[in-house]
């Protein structure tokens, strides 16, 4: 199965090439007319359809009268209106900067990354791998990581990372308005059986996964077959439908999925492989939530590093759900929480492994109970395995070589998560990383992981009283966080419709 996707934005940039700087974007629909300079490659609907255009001459689909005209890669042309899109993927070359890349050593061309990643990206650090030919998008460590009281390690899969003259070469940057703070930053290398992949869970800790079964039934709340959008690690994404949703309807404030596999006689464990993300609108919500506290901010920072406030913290995260989703197994007649998806992204989407027990469960079928928040989870692919295969074994690498944006030695800083910190202030800076590359066993395969720690401060607006009644419905009353994000939602829409100018013929 594919082990990663990336989600909402596809940052494949070509550098140091004389045929330039190559971006690939999603755009929500309701951006496309403020950004015409894109040619549109893939579109996804709502029913779940994909279209794959021809790019001959570099000419992809284009919005005409609020619909997409392409030709398809097989000749055929089609026409969409705009109202069934769901998103849509473009690319961008910009002779711009090519001109840098031509010039440039290794440069990570930063800026071109699409109207809504540079609007609403309030995330972390990216990496990128070196695949022989360029750098490639591969990973999003330590996302909702606001501030150090709340700084995690993470652990990204490196699926272009390939060797060059026995190294591996990494570039960690900040492409948006944030600061940054890297603790360390180490990879983890995977010698495996060929017909294995390894995932790990949420703390680290991996798994071979050997014999994964996709659902046997997939279904929300109204009984909808949502098989196409779970079954498969590709680009089709459950999301809630938040053209639907009224914040004022209590049963619009989370959506349902059942995911049923069938049950391995006597199993009474089984990993659990789940592909899947924060979205977007998620990430931004983080965002606007910690400007609640306006003037506060740095205190109600200061005070998460009280193990009781943090663990207040925790509690209000596992019942909204906003950011940890718990996973449901059916026990009898009940539903029992038997693990935790952690959210991540919202741009990378990694592959992760939550291991469930399953003793209690009865009958041949596992049934499996999720009830994500409205807009807060996208969630690409499901499968279930019961193989019983030893924990894999990894190399931890220390780098050879790193150096910051201001030419610093970063390898004693970056070498443990020991409070000395890599500060990337601000958008464009970049350091560049190398790893030796271990030489690979005969009749194995390879999995190399990123393993960052850190955080990041998504400098909130710190203005203005603390939004006291706000703020307590939000601690105190369960569910009224997903109807605030709704309510800024529709806020946020009505802005953004009456910025769009009106198309010129």
């Amino acid at each position: 199965m594919a082990k990663k996707t990336i989600v909402w934005t596809t940052l494949v940039c070509f550098v140091a090439t004389i045929a330039g700087c190559t971006t690939t974007d999603e755009i929500l629909t309701h951006q496309l007319r403020l950004n015409e300079e894109y040619s549109i490659i893939e579109a996804v609907t709502y029913k779940g359809e994909r279209y794959v255009f021809s790019e001959v001459e570099g000419q992809g689909a284009v919005v005409k009268d609020s619909t997409l005209v392409g030709v398809l890669e097989g000749g055929k042309q089609v026409r969409i209106p705009l109202s069934e899109i769901h998103r849509v993927y473009s690319k961008k070359v910009s002779p711009g900067l090519t001109i840098l890349a031509v010039v440039g050593t290794a440069l990570l061309v930063v800026g071109v990354i699409g109207l809504i990643a540079l609007l609403t990206k309030k995330s972390c650090p990216f990496v990128y791998s070196f695949d022989g030919q360029q750098y490639v998008f591969d990973g999003e460590p330590f996302g909702g990581a606001i501030c150090d009281a709340l700084e995690r390690t993470d652990w990204c899969q490196l699926e272009h990372l390939k060797p060059v003259g026995g190294q591996y070469r990494l570039l960690l940057t900040n492409e948006v308005d944030e600061t940054q703070y890297t603790d360390e930053f180490k990879l983890w290398v995977v010698d495996h059986r060929p017909g294995t992949d390894v995932f790990p869970d949420a703390t680290g800790h991996p798994y071979s996964v050997q014999s994964p079964l996709q659902p046997i039934r997939a279904a929300d709340a109204r009984g909808n077959d949502i098989s196409k959008w779970v079954a498969t690690n590709d680009r089709l994404f459950w999301e809630s439908d938040l053209r639907s949703k009224d914040p004022a309807r209590i049963a619009d404030l989370r959506d349902t999925l059942l995911i049923e596999f069938p049950r391995a006689s006597g199993a009474a464990q089984a990993k659990l492989v789940v592909n899947g993300s924060t979205t977007m609108w998620g990430s931004q919500m983080l965002k606007l939530m910690t400007e609640l506290h306006g003037t506060q901010v740095p205190q109600w920072y200061e005070g998460l590093k009280d193990p009781v406030n943090l663990a207040l913290l925790d509690a209000w995260g596992m019942r909204e759900e906003l950011y940890k989703l718990q996973v449901k197994v059916q026990i009898g007649g009940t539903w029992q929480t038997r693990g935790i998806l952690w959210g991540g992204g919202p741009y990378v989407s990694e592959t992760r492994v939550v291991p469930l027990d399953l003793r209690q469960v009865e009958g041949d079928t596992l049934r499996i109970l999720l009830a994500p928040p409205a807009g807060f989870w996208q969630l690409n692919s499901f499968a279930i395995d019961y193989s019983d295969t030893p924990t894999p074994q990894y190399v931890e690498i220390a780098a050879s070589a790193m150096v910051g944006h201001d030419g610093t030695d970063l390898r004693n800083t970056l070498s443990a998560t020991d409070k000395q910190y890599y500060v990337m202030p601000e958008t464009g800076q970049k350091a560049t990383i190398t790893f030796p590359a271990p030489p690979e066993k005969p009749g194995y395969v390879r999995t190399v992981f990123a393993k960052v720690s850190g955080y990041y401060d998504l400098r909130a607006r710190t203005e203005g009283l603390p939004q006291a009644s706000a703020l307590e419905r939000i601690t105190g009353e369960p569910g009224y966080t997903v109807t605030f994000s709704l309510q800024e939602y529709a806020k946020w829409k009505s802005e953004l419709a009456k910025n769009i100018p009106e198309k010129r013929e």
